[in-house]
């Protein structure tokens, strides 16, 4: 009978361990991330990621200035992040860790130009 009974609390368990994983994850980059790192010519460059998450896919813009261009293909894994954009012609992947409300980055483009840059939640 004890064992009929701990095996009935397994689906449980293994649900709410499942449905908080999958809520947690939803919450980890959705929402806007101003962010501050080094364009190709070592100049300060100031954006705005708005980003969505859906499972493992991210979608959203980048904001420079006046310019908003579209994240072409981002992915999540566990607080991997990878955002792919193209910008004034030249193509741009980061690869990132998302922490809590902060995501740390590096980049290159098509013509092996690299950098880094940082990120902070608004929301």
């Amino acid at each position: 009978m004890k064992n009929n009974l701990r095996l009935a609390w397994l689906p449980l368990a293994f649900f709410l361990l499942l449905a908080s994983s999958t809520l947690w994850s939803a919450d980890l980059v959705t929402g806007k991330w101003n962010c501050s790192g080094k364009g190709p010519d070592d100049e300060d460059v100031q954006f705005v990621l708005d980003l969505k998450q859906s499972g493992e896919k991210v979608t959203g813009t980048l904001t420079v200035g006046d310019d908003t261009y579209d994240i072409s293909d981002g992915s999540i894994q566990g607080n991997s992040l990878e955002l792919v954009t193209d910008i004034k012609g030249n193509h741009y992947v980061s690869t990132a860790i998302v922490e809590s409300h902060k995501i740390t980055a590096s980049w290159k483009n098509d013509g092996g130009q690299t950098g880094h840059w940082e990120g902070e939640k608004t929301n």
